[in-house]
Formats: C-alpha cells, sequence, structure tokens
C-alpha cells in the first residue's frame, strides 16, 4: 500500500465504523448513556478522517476538496453557527453544547462539516452503497433490539405480566415505549424515518429473490419498532416522510404513470419490485392493526389543548401539546430578546428559565429543566436568531430545490427513486423535529443525506490546491511530524474529554465523600475548562470540610469557594451551576452560620436567573427563613403561591411565617386563598392546628 492510498483507506473505513456505530453505541459508565458516547464516537471518527486528509495532501503536495451545490447554505450556517457562539451568553456551553445532550455545539457541527466534505470528496458511488449497507445492517439491530424492548409473552414479570427483554435494566414498566439504543422513543422513531426510505430504494435496487425478501423483512422491522416507539411526533413525521415520497414519486414518473400500462409494467421489473411491496404493505396494515398506533393508543386532546386555564394546566396529566405550546411561547421571547444571533448555540435551558411564562408552574412539568424547545426551529429561533434559522431553513430548502430539479432532468429510474428517498426521509425528519430536536445519530444523517445525493448526480467538481512549499523533502517531514502531533493531539483531547466523564460519574456516583472528591478531581484536571465539574468538586470539597481535621477545615472552605467562584465566573448565566452552589452554600452554613448571608445572596442570583420560576423563588424564600427575615419569606412565598396556587409546600411555608409573625391578619386572608385550592387540607384539623391556623 503507497503513501497516497493509506489515508484513503482509513477515511474510508472510518466512516464505515462511524455510520455502523453511531446508531448502537451506547456505555453504561459514563454520566449519559447514549448521546455523550455516540457524540465522542463522532468527534473521534472526524477526527481520525481529519488527519488522514492532512497527510494525504502532504504526500500529494496538494490540498483537494469537491465542491458541492450546498457549500454555500453550509458556509452560511457554519458562519451563523460562530457568531452565535461569538455572542452567546454562555460560550463554554455553545463551543461543547449543554451538558447531557452534547450535539448542536459548534464543535458537533463542525465535526458534521468535515464528514460531509470528505464524504463528497473521497466517496463514490460503489463506496456510498457499500457504506448505506452498514447503515441499514445497523438500523437491523437497531429495530430488533426495539421490538424486544417491547412486552412480549417470551418474557415475564414475577405476576405473570408481560415486559420487554430488557425491563429489569431500564426498570421498565409494561406499558414502556420502545427507545432501543438512541434512548428515547421519538429519537429511534426519527432514526427509523429517516433510513426506511433508503431500504425502501434497496429493495427497488436489488434483484436477487432472498435480497428483495431480507429487505422486505427490514422495512417491516423498522416499521414494527417504529410503531412501538408510539411517538405522536414521529407519527407525524412518517406521514409527511410518506406523502413527500409520494408527491416526488408522482412528480419523477409522471410520463410513465400517465403512459400505457408497459411502462409502469417495466419499472416493477416485472411483478417482483410490486409483489414485495405490496407483502410489505400488507405487513405494515397487519402491525397496526394489532398493535394501534400513537394517536390511538395514547390519544391526544384537543380542547385541553386549546383551553389554557389554570385549573386545567394544574390537573394530572397536563396535555403534552399543551406544554409544548408553553415552551414555544417561551422561546419566542427569547427570540424577541435576541433577534439576530439568539442567546448563543445550545443555551436554551439558561435563556428559557429568563422568559419562562408563568403558566408553565401549573403544568406537571412544572419544575423539569427545559434544556431544547422540544421544536428544531423554535429552538434555532431561540438560541441561533434570525441568521442562524435563517441560514439552516436555507440548507433545507435547497437540498429539496436541488432534488426536485434533478427528478425533472434524469432519465436513470435507480438514481430518481434514490433521490426520492433521501428527500422523504429528510422531510419526514424535519416534520418530526417541530415536536421534538435533533440527537447524534440523525444530526449526522441530517448532515449526510446531501452528500449521498451529491454522489451519484454528477454535479461535484474537484478542487485542488497545489502546496508548492512540499516539493522539499525536509519541508515534508516537517509538515509529516506537525500532522502527525496535530492528530495525536486532536485524540487525546477527545479521549481526555471521555475519560473526564467517566471520572465525574464516578466521583457523583461514588459511596464516601472522599472517593467523589478523588474522581471529581481527575475529572477537573483532565477537562479543566468544565465548569459543571468544577461546580461538583466545589460542592464536594465543602462537604469535605466537615470530615477535616480542625485546623484544615478553612483551607478546605477556601479550596471549595474557590472551585464555585470559577465555576460561576466561566458560566454565569449556568442556572444548574448556581443551583449547585446555592447547595453547597447551604450546606455549609448548616454549620458555619458565618455562611448564612451567602446562602441569601446565591439564591437571589438564581431568583433574577428564574425570575418566573416558581421552585427557584421558593428556594429564596426558605432561604430568607433560613436566616430569619421573616418579612422578606413572607413577601416572598405570597410571591410563590401566586406564580404556583397549586404548590402546597410553599403554603405551608407560609403559613409558618405568619404563624412566627404572628400575622393574624395575613393568616386569615391566606388560608381563605387556600381554603378554595387545597378544600380537604383546609378542613383538616390536624393541618390547621400544626400551622395554628385555629
Amino acid at each position: 500500500m503507497n503513501s497516497q492510498s493509506w489515508p484513503e483507506k482509513i477515511i474510508e473505513y472510518t466512516f464505515y465504523i462511524l455510520i455502523f456505530l453511531v446508531p448502537l453505541i451506547w456505555l453504561p459508565v459514563t454520566s449519559e448513556l447514549f448521546e455523550f458516547n455516540k457524540m465522542i464516537l463522532v468527534y473521534f471518527g472526524a477526527a481520525v478522517i481529519l488527519t488522514a486528509w492532512v497527510f494525504k495532501s502532504i504526500s500529494e503536495k496538494s490540498f483537494t476538496v469537491k465542491k458541492t451545490p450546498l457549500d454555500i447554505p453550509l458556509l452560511l450556517f457554519f458562519t451563523a453557527n460562530i457568531a452565535s457562539t461569538v455572542f452567546s451568553i454562555d460560550r463554554q456551553t455553545s463551543i461543547f453544547g449543554y451538558y447531557s445532550r452534547f450535539n448542536g455545539g459548534l464543535l458537533s457541527t463542525i465535526s458534521y462539516l468535515i464528514l460531509y466534505w470528505a464524504l463528497v470528496t473521497f466517496f463514490d458511488k460503489e463506496k456510498l452503497f457499500r457504506l448505506l449497507k452498514f447503515l441499514l445492517l445497523s438500523s437491523a439491530i437497531v429495530a430488533v433490539y426495539a421490538i424486544l424492548q417491547h412486552p412480549t409473552p417470551l418474557f415475564h414479570n414475577a405476576d405473570g405480566s408481560f415486559r420487554g427483554i430488557d425491563a429489569d435494566y431500564w426498570q421498565q414498566d409494561a406499558e414502556s415505549r420502545a427507545f432501543s439504543t438512541l434512548g428515547h422513543p421519538n429519537w429511534l422513531a426519527a432514526f427509523t424515518i429517516m433510513v426506511m426510505p433508503i431500504a425502501f430504494f434497496f429493495l427497488t435496487a436489488v434483484r436477487a429473490v432472498w435480497e428483495k425478501l431480507i429487505l422486505s423483512l427490514l422495512l417491516t422491522a423498522h416499521f414494527l419498532a417504529f410503531t412501538f416507539t408510539y411517538s405522536r411526533g414521529g407519527t407525524v413525521g412518517f406521514v409527511a416522510m410518506l406523502a413527500i415520497f409520494s408527491v416526488g414519486s408522482i412528480f419523477a414518473f409522471r410520463k410513465e404513470l400517465f403512459s400505457p400500462p408497459p411502462h409502469i409494467i417495466r419499472f416493477f421489473k416485472p411483478f417482483k419490485t410490486g409483489f414485495f411491496i405490496l407483502l410489505v404493505v400488507i405487513s405494515c396494515a397487519a402491525i397496526v392493526y394489532f398493535f394501534s398506533n400513537a394517536f390511538l393508543s395514547r390519544g391526544v386532546n384537543l380542547a385541553s389543548i386549546k383551553a389554557a386555564s389554570d385549573t386545567q394546566l394544574a390537573s394530572a396529566g397536563t396535555e403534552t401539546g399543551q406544554i409544548r405550546l408553553i415552551v414555544w411561547k417561551g422561546g419566542a421571547e427569547i427570540f424577541k430578546n435576541y433577534p439576530v444571533f439568539g442567546s448563543g448555540l445550545e443555551t436554551f435551558a439558561y435563556s428559557y428559565y429568563q422568559y419562562k411564562p408563568t403558566s408553565h408552574n401549573l403544568t406537571v412539568e412544572w419544575d423539569y429543566l427545559y434544556n431544547k424547545a422540544h421544536n428544531e426551529f423554535v429552538n434555532y429561533l431561540a438560541t441561533t436568531g434570525f441568521f442562524g434559522t435563517f441560514s439552516y431553513l436555507l440548507v433545507m430548502f435547497s437540498f429539496g430545490a436541488l432534488i426536485f430539479t434533478f427528478l425533472r432532468r434524469t432519465k436513470e429510474i435507480w438514481k430518481k427513486v434514490f433521490a426520492i428517498a433521501l428527500l422523504a426521509g429528510y422531510a419526514g425528519y424535519h416534520a418530526q423535529n417541530i415536536f421534538g430536536f435533533s440527537v447524534v445519530a440523525i444530526a449526522l444523517l441530517f448532515f449526510l443525506f446531501p452528500a449521498f445525493f451529491f454522489l451519484i448526480n454528477g454535479s461535484l467538481r474537484q478542487v485542488q490546491l497545489n502546496l508548492s512549499f512540499l516539493e522539499k523533502k525536509f519541508a515534508r517531514m516537517v509538515f509529516y511530524i506537525g500532522g502527525l502531533i496535530f492528530g495525536i493531539v486532536l485524540l487525546g483531547s477527545i479521549s481526555a474529554m471521555w475519560l473526564a466523564d467517566y471520572f465525574y460519574n464516578q466521583g457523583l456516583s461514588a459511596a464516601d465523600t472522599r472517593a467523589g472528591y478523588k474522581n471529581l478531581k481527575i475529572a477537573t484536571t483532565l477537562h479543566p475548562d468544565e465548569p459543571l465539574y468544577k461546580a461538583e468538586l466545589g460542592l464536594t470539597t465543602i462537604s469535605l470540610a466537615r470530615e477535616t481535621k480542625e485546623g484544615k477545615v478553612n483551607k478546605k472552605i477556601e479550596e471549595g469557594f474557590s472551585l464555585l467562584n470559577q465555576a460561576t465566573s466561566s458560566s454565569p448565566q449556568n442556572i444548574v451551576i448556581w443551583s449547585i452552589r446555592l447547595e453547597a452554600v447551604y450546606d455549609l452554613a448548616t454549620w458555619q452560620e458565618q455562611y448564612k448571608p451567602q446562602t441569601v445572596n446565591t439564591a437571589e442570583i438564581v431568583g433574577e436567573l428564574a425570575p418566573n420560576d416558581a421552585k427557584s423563588q421558593f428556594q429564596l424564600g426558605s432561604m430568607y427563613i433560613f436566616t430569619n427575615q421573616h418579612q422578606k419569606a413572607q413577601k416572598q412565598l405570597e410571591k410563590v403561591v401566586g406564580m404556583k396556587f397549586n404548590y402546597l409546600e410553599a403554603w405551608q411555608s407560609l403559613f409558618e411565617v405568619d404563624a412566627q409573625l404572628k400575622d393574624k391578619e395575613a393568616q386569615k386572608r391566606h388560608l381563605k386563598s387556600f381554603s378554595s385550592y387545597f378544600p380537604k387540607e383546609s378542613k383538616d384539623e390536624n393541618f390547621l392546628k400544626t400551622y395554628n391556623l385555629i
């Protein structure tokens, strides 16, 4: 193997590994089992491919890349991502992605774009089809695992009821929805929507009966796995995928459809493909008949979505559609305040707290941390503003327009079917994202689908930049060494990120404080730029001060505060980090009274970051009580129950404060309001005596 071919081989096989493993990989030893490991794998693959590309350029003394019709939209999208990061309210998060989600940060976008241009540059039709077969093989494993997760007679609970194959591991109940190796039913549904059209293409393209049978079984398995997700957003995406496939087919084969029958007969080679398509359709219809679908099994309360009275919102089981509307409203408010570049890539978790509608407090998900808008378009509006959303839509619609242009002029049937399949999967993905958001496995396909298309439509143009300074052997040797160091640093940094998370997870789950401190210290050393690690280490260090010898207590406390200060300084809008600081300061103040004022100061900052969040505001009221500022506590808790009238714990604290202040007038006023919301408790003598209300 000569020096010019081995980098291409590395690039080719790295793509095969990526496309196969990304949907499958998950590890139980990291803080987030699915997305983190998938993202690290993408980083690793992109780094290997980029390093091999550098070595190829050095050996050939020229840099080669292929231009595509989507280059300008993608570069605009990338520029918007950079701008959003520069003007972000939290650059650390915008660079690396929100911790636990990871996908969507600037580094992930760079990785996907490297993979996009590497694929169009180094792959051809033969390699592409081999790559797609790896994708289908991976998707088959995903589908089988999802099917086995569904309750089945093969697996029984102790009481004789059915469960899925891994119900004990995931603590699933009998009504659980399949998520396979993707981590969530909605993500599995989106992945299946994107892959099914590709499987259909191969069904029409292969000739052997056994191949068609295998692909028919694969399509049926995909649909069964999709059904077991019972994803309503996914169902919308599936319908959109079918609609676009139908419209695209009618447009592409309009001559055949409106010509004499022989044209159609020739298309179905004769009858063989049509028979297997019919077999798949019948199988899917049977699946729907026996296992229902997302809307019939889970339902959707349209009346609840339209009506938004406080009582309806506060009732148990708030319709998820209503909750999404509230979150989208908050996303729209973020966009109004950050219209050009947004609040910053992946910063929705922070900016949403600033503009969270008060009505969210009355839903069943009132204390959830929403780190996504649960609508990809609203999410882009909020976090990347007009520039980012426009460039994202430009990529999406440009790809669609290019496919329809191609369908109008090409005459090759297989190319038409392939293009339609890609467009259908792409459209289904975006339709599903009206109610969801992108994750690693489907984001990878989002960027690679256009590359798949350009590899067969003949629109690629090679650009070659001569590197004449590499003509000298010494210069090449220097750059080879530099390239090797570059690759080692990249791969080492990515490995350090994974190891840091491993030790971070070990630290959080450690049996004792000293072990937790040791592991978190290692995590912080491996990835010193991550403020979350420093915050957790600061919390653990302050907890450890209790166990430290008397003469070293203050030193440990200083160390803890130093870490907490570094975390809040580098990520001042991150409410998660401020909440960790509040926990640390409160723990310290319980045995070191001089730190009590700091609990209030920290709680006030959390309250400023989340002005409409009932839980954060209640924390502030609790800290006023803790520091014996009962007048402030009374006023604060009145504010809390005004935000969330069904917040029993807040009412109880308010009654305690009234009793401390001996404010009989306030007691009567508060009890009157309380009685209208909690009639049972207001008539309970034990409850009333507890808070001196009788």
